[in-house]
Parts: structure tokens; C-alpha cells; sequence
């Protein structure tokens, strides 16, 4: 089947939605880091399912990528601002402006 430029156009304002969201989760888990009221292991878990449940395919590959270099950098203790950098990263869903 053939997607046409409307269902294309839904599509990408569909995928800047989800984009836009996984940016605001990731700003509030760094307050809730900060704040020191949140389990970095339950956390890192939701986040492998979430990715994992994410599409498969090129549209979604450099916002899998994003997101698990998050999660790793999470997990070592990455310098924060380097961290929240990556929530930039995730709005342009991995791809150089």
C-alpha cells in the first residue's frame, strides 16, 4: 500500500508529538533525579521497554539511538549537562539541523 502526502504529514506531526514528549519525560526525570525521588533501576527499565516498543525503522532509528545513549549515561553518572543535551537531541530525533 501507498502512503500519500496527507498520511505522510500526519505521520510526521504524529512523530513530533511523541518526540516533543519523550523530551518533557526526559526534563521532568532529571528534576526528579535532582531531587533525589526516583529509582534510576526502575527507571532504566521503563525506559528499555519503551524503546522497545517503538517502530523499527529508519523514521525511529536515531531516536532509539538517542534514548539508549541516555539510558547508559544514566546508568554511569554522565555529567548532567551532557545529559540533558541529549533532551535537544530527541526533539530533532537524531538528526543534524
Amino acid at each position: 500500500m501507498r502512503t500519500t502526502t496527507i498520511d505522510t504529514h500526519t505521520n510526521s506531526v504524529e512523530f513530533d508529538f511523541v518526540k516533543g514528549h519523550i523530551a518533557a519525560t526526559m526534563t521532568l526525570i532529571h528534576a526528579l533525579i535532582d531531587q533525589g525521588v526516583i529509582d534510576r533501576e526502575q527507571l532504566d527499565a521503563f525506559f528499555a521497554s519503551f524503546i522497545g516498543e517503538l517502530p523499527h525503522n529508519r523514521e525511529t532509528l536515531g531516536l532509539r539511538l538517542i534514548l539508549d545513549q541516555w539510558r547508559q549515561g544514566l546508568k554511569e553518572g554522565e555529567p548532567e549537562e551532557e545529559l540533558k543535551g541529549m533532551i535537544f537531541e530527541v526533539i530533532s530525533g537524531g538528526q543534524s539541523t
